[in-house]
């Protein structure tokens, strides 16, 4: 009698251990998930950021390359004259499990003018917005520097904009992106407020 009481023991914890260990899985493995998510999009924001950082630096000392290893998914650029609605922007698609924004909605990042025109000194060259959908088991999420016009509506007037990949077409890659120098023009009376533009074109190549 005492042994089957000691057996029916050893069932009763092993029960309860199994039990306790598909509770914490159950519970404890979307958090884990969510947890991964959110590191991947932080990684993501911040190579983004830093590509920026890169682009802008160039574009304003007139000179040089860089480089920058992509961590996860995969980048594409479209070019400054690309007929794609996303032209002069460089994109960042990758998966992760959990869902981080609603799918078909665009959240904008560290951006406080949005609109495709902004005011010199007054807005940053670049919008970064996130935007998700669902992809198979995962979510997909996306990404976008995208670089506009800046205008002085002071007298002289005028306008400055940075400009990737001009003439060229829409590439990808998932190992690196180089950056570099390519020119600067400026295009008489070619600024939303009718002044001169001053364009500096931007060379980026993804591997």
């Amino acid at each position: 009698m005492r042994a089957q009481i000691q057996v029916i023991s050893v069932i009763m914890i092993t029960g309860i251990l199994i039990a306790l260990v598909g509770a914490a899985y159950f519970w404890g493995a979307p958090l884990i998930e969510k947890r991964t998510s959110i590191t991947e999009v932080t990684i993501a924001e911040s190579f983004i950021s830093e590509l920026n950082d890169k682009i802008v630096s160039i574009a304003n000392t007139g000179t040089g390359e860089a480089s920058l290893d992509i961590p996860s998914g995969l980048v594409r650029i479209i070019p400054n004259d690309s007929i794609d609605p996303d032209n002069n922007s460089v994109i960042l698609e990758f998966i992760v499990k959990q869902q981080m924004v609603f799918p078909n909605t665009v959240a904008y990042l560290d951006t406080n003018n949005i609109e495709e025109v902004a005011p010199y000194g007054e807005a940053l060259p670049r919008v970064i917005t996130l935007r998700g959908e669902k992809s198979g088991t995962g979510n997909k999420l996306f990404i976008k520097l995208h670089y506009r016009e800046l205008d002085i509506n002071l007298t002289p007037v005028r306008g400055y904009k940075i400009a990737l990949n001009e003439g060229g077409e829409i590439t990808s890659g998932n190992s690196k992106i180089m950056i570099s120098f390519d020119r600067r023009d400026t295009i008489p009376n070619a600024a939303v407020n009718g002044g001169d533009l001053i364009v500096t074109y931007i060379r980026l190549i993804a591997v």
